[in-house]
């Protein structure tokens, strides 16, 4: 198999999804810029500004990373379970991502499928998940799929080191950062974290409405998922359209 047909849904090339992902970023970011400094708390004057917008767009870039896994790409278009994928890129971007911006960003990408309802595991038991959905190989890292090597820029070295471990580092960081803290410090990294977790979903879900499970099957569909993804690719090309 070419890394080409490595997929991200079926009949969609990963790497087609995860370009689209970074094309909606570059139209959403600007609008919510001044919001991040504000709720994040980041002076101008002591933050480095590319620094913030290249962290968001590592968010982007590999919050799919788990998609990658061989058991993943041997189950997408199957009628076989599809393993969860959200805490692996979670884990990456808590690996690399400094403290005070890594906790909203990564508890963003584990819950980004939280309308399918995976909060739970994704956030307390990350580890066992993975290891329940055989996508971890017998010294416990992550058994990706033989042909990532050959995605340059969208599978990056350091996403060989993630682990059990880290997986379960990061649930437990995750979980301090979210409650060991004051009620007025909670309620700002609640913020954060929605915040965080709102761009992500506009990014991800407009670049996924040319798939075929995103259109409207019958008037139903309208008060489902249908309905919320049309709203977001409406605001996304209203965006669009502005900046032009």
């Amino acid at each position: 198999m070419s890394a080409i047909l490595l997929c991200s849904a079926p009949g969609e090339k990963y790497t087609d999804h995860i370009t689209r992902c970074q094309g909606k970023f570059k139209l959403i970011f600007p609008m919510f810029f001044e919001t991040i400094l504000r709720i994040f708390n980041l002076d101008k004057k002591h933050w480095n500004i590319k620094f913030v917008n290249e962290s968001f767009l590592k968010m982007i870039l590999f919050h799919d990373l788990g998609k990658l896994t061989k058991k993943w790409q041997n189950n997408i278009g199957t009628n076989r379970k599809l393993p969860a994928h959200s805490t692996i890129g979670a884990a990456y971007l808590w690996n690399i991502l400094p403290d005070g911006i890594k906790e909203p960003i990564s508890f963003a990408v584990a819950i980004h499928h939280t309308d399918k309802g995976l909060l739970g595991d994704n956030i307390e038991k990350p580890d066992v998940q993975a290891i329940l959905d055989n996508v971890i190989d017998h010294n416990g890292n992550i058994n990706w799929h033989d042909e990532v090597t050959n995605l340059i820029d969208y599978f990056p070295k350091g996403a060989l080191k993630i682990n059990v471990g880290l997986l379960k580092d990061m649930a437990k960081g995750l979980r301090v950062w979210a409650k060991g803290c004051g009620l007025l410090e909670q309620h700002k990294r609640r913020l954060q974290a929605s915040l965080t977790h709102h761009i992500l979903k506009l990014c991800d879900i407009s670049a996924a409405t040319e798939r075929k499970e995103y259109k409207k099957q019958n008037e139903q569909d309208c008060y489902g998922g249908w309905l919320m993804v049309k709203n977001i690719k409406n605001y996304v090309e209203a965006i669009s359209e502005r900046v032009k």
